[in-house]
């Protein structure tokens, strides 16, 4: 009876498939553990990615005045913030945002921010700033809300104080594109609540006394 046997010229072959046998487990085995350990990459995979971050660099107010005869705030606050894209491959875009200060949770003055498309790659950030006007004569405005008597009250006894509580809260359009079959429109609302406000009264100006960044809570909705 022939013995079985192998052919020396079939040992390269088959060390061959042993190799990539081994590696096809070695990458099902890592690719198991990674999304084990951080399931958030198979969530953002699968369509849903995290919301950016933001956070509050500086907040400035200046020539802040109080008008008891009109019922009305006057001011120009300035604001500065970070906003990062957590997400490992998804790519943010910001189509359009629209600025608030408000004073109790009370809006008291709104800017649209130039209309230009901000993209925010795999874990990239960038710096964003704007400013809110709101002058005298912008009683009759439609683009600005009305002020309510307490508020006016409220923020001139706050001023002899020389601190005064602001919060800055934003509207942000934009996409989300996970990969080249998945994107999709969201809308976020971040609010940066109670900013204290170290004020010169002499001077109406004010800055931030906190002299680390403040993160911003940010609710994103899909649109």
């Amino acid at each position: 009876m022939r013995g079985c046997y192998s052919s020396n010229k079939d040992w390269p072959s088959l060390v061959l498939i042993s190799e990539l046998i081994g590696l096809l487990i070695f990458i099902i085995s890592f690719t198991t553990l990674v999304f084990t350990c951080n399931p958030s990459i198979l969530t953002e995979l699968s369509g849903t990615p995290k919301p950016p971050t933001m956070e509050i660099l500086a907040l400035s107010v200046s020539g802040l005045n109080v008008s008891y005869t009109n019922k009305n705030v006057s001011a120009k606050w300035g604001v500065e913030l970070v906003v990062q894209n957590p997400n490992l491959f998804s790519t943010l875009y910001l189509d359009h945002m629209v600025g608030m200060v408000l004073y109790k949770e009370e809006v008291i003055g709104v800017s649209s921010l130039e209309k230009k498309l901000i993209a925010l790659g795999p874990m990239e950030h960038k710096f964003v700033s704007f400013k809110v006007w709101k002058k005298d004569w912008d009683i009759d405005d439609e683009d600005q809300p009305k002020v309510k008597e307490w508020v006016v009250e409220n923020i001139m006894m706050d001023k002899h104080k020389e601190k005064i509580n602001f919060s800055v809260q934003m509207g942000v359009w934009g996409k989300i594109k996970s990969s080249w079959w998945s994107s999709k429109s969201i809308i976020m609302n971040p609010r940066c609540m109670d900013l204290t406000i170290n004020f010169v009264p002499m001077r109406g100006f004010g800055m931030l006394l906190d002299e680390e960044p403040i993160r911003c809570y940010v609710p994103m909705l899909d649109n």
